[in-house]
């Protein structure tokens, strides 16, 4: 027996539950309690199975937009941020949770610093005894950020972070446009993070030409698609799980929100934090729509598109098979998406007329059709949470309606959590679908 077997089993228990990163954030925590940071420092290692961490140092963290304005070798501002606007209300049809919220933007930039090293499957960019963190003002705090779900970060304090890294130098690359991060293996944050990064770089006059670095584990399908989507003769360069890069130019974009690392949202107002400013994630959206265009654009034959998702995933619909029916008796195409490249996949969206998707990332994806299209989300009464798209879909000239149908219960207390609730399971009424289609084809 050692004084951590029961935080090692909780670990265990966990990981099959939230998953390897999220999982950690406890176990890190329990630790540190328990040990002390310094003392937690080698277990944690251990048990995380983390490579070329044998070096733990406090470090401060500075804004990234702070760093880029005092000591960047470049920087370009495509707006200062601090704007705020209203989301209205959605169109919804069923029971909703959404009521108008105000959001403010951040900043849009491009910049680029000197002697950054960055690693896989990690958001840290370590630059002059520093952490440079892409958050403005409180967005961190408001959200109750949990920095230790990055693999490099043992513990976290006010305005320093314990990072887990290594003394022995970096392999070194001259120049690289940074499109990595711990959620890059998620196409829904390729869709609402990173390719809104590159838009904005490209807004800003990114010229391309050197590597892009994007983490192995980013979806197959989206690796595929980047070298259409980025400057001609611009490489793409994998960097594996925890791999090391020392570059000599760095060029970063911000993000369009603040996604957080795993934040820790305790009421219903707090998923509003996490909202975008639409008018800032349309505009970027187009230009990922229009360069996607230029890459493949051919007719598909399919007007009324539904972007299926697999059963068994979470937020599920649980009587998909009666939905599927519906649709087909409409005349509406199933294609799921994950079965197809992304620049398929994205001409799908902008050769259809009418489009239906469940809530997630085939929702997101209908968000590149071409104007005048017409939008039908199925999700759960939980519609706050998605008043910025709502707002992004009017900016777009998009036509979306949501309808929803109620939860359904499994008896976990995380379904009344306010953040998980959102990821419920949820039924829809099959005469409530066919009654819609039939009024929106009609246009009553």
């Amino acid at each position: 027996m050692t004084p951590i077997d029961d935080l090692l089993a909780q670990l265990q228990r966990d990981i099959p539950l939230y998953g390897h990163h999220t999982a950690a954030i406890g176990f890190k925590q329990a630790l540190v309690a328990r040990l002390g940071v310094q003392q937690a420092h080698g277990p944690a290692c251990a048990a995380l199975q983390l490579p070329a961490m044998e070096r733990l140092r406090r470090l401060p963290v500075t804004p990234l937009h702070e760093a880029a304005r005092r000591h960047g070798l470049h920087l370009h501002t495509l707006w200062p941020g601090g704007q705020a606007g209203t989301l209205p209300p959605l169109q919804v049809v069923g029971e909703r949770d959404d009521r108008p919220r105000t959001v403010t933007d951040r900043a849009g930039y491009l910049s680029c610093l000197d002697e950054v090293e960055v690693r896989g499957r990690s958001e840290l960019l370590l630059w002059r005894e520093q952490v440079l963190h892409d958050v403005e003002g409180d967005e961190a705090r408001r959200i109750r950020d949990q920095f230790s779900f990055d693999p490099q970060v043992l513990h976290a304090e006010d305005g320093h972070w314990w990072v887990m890294d290594s003394a022995e130098p970096a392999p070194v690359i001259e120049e690289a446009f940074w499109l990595g991060g711990h959620h890059a293996h998620d196409f829904g944050h390729w869709l609402t993070e990173y390719l809104p990064k590159l838009a904005t770089a490209l807004l800003a006059g990114w010229p391309g030409g050197m590597p892009v670095l994007v983490d192995a584990s980013a979806p197959a399908t989206v690796r595929e698609a980047l070298p259409a989507l980025l400057p001609p003769g611009t490489p793409v360069q994998l960097l594996p799980h925890l791999g090391r890069l020392r570059v000599r130019r760095l060029w970063c974009a911000s993000n369009v929100s603040y996604p957080g690392y795993c934040p820790l949202l305790s009421a219903p107002e707090d998923m509003d934090r996490l909202l975008s400013p639409p008018w800032r994630l349309a505009r970027l959206f187009g230009v990922i729509a229009a360069a996607a265009e230029r890459a493949l654009s051919r007719p598909t034959g399919i007007d009324r598109l539904y972007l299926a998702r697999r059963p068994g995933r979470h937020k599920a619909i649980v009587n998909h098979g009666e939905v599927d029916e519906v649709l087909s008796r409409q005349g509406f195409v199933r294609v799921l998406p994950e079965e197809h490249p992304l620049l398929e996949q994205l001409n799908l969206v902008r050769q259809a007329r009418c489009i239906v998707a469940p809530e997630g990332s085939n929702a997101l994806l209908s968000f590149f059709a071409r104007p005048a299209t017409r939008l039908c989300v199925l999700t759960s009464p939980y519609t706050a949470p998605l008043l910025d798209l709502g707002g992004a879909a009017r900016e777009r000239q998009l036509a979306l309606t949501l309808l929803t149908g109620p939860c359904v219960a499994d008896g976990s207390a995380l379904a009344e959590h306010p953040f998980w609730r959102f990821w419920s399971d949820y039924r829809i009424d099959p005469p409530a679908l066919a009654r819609f289609l039939a009024a929106w084809e009609t246009g009553t």
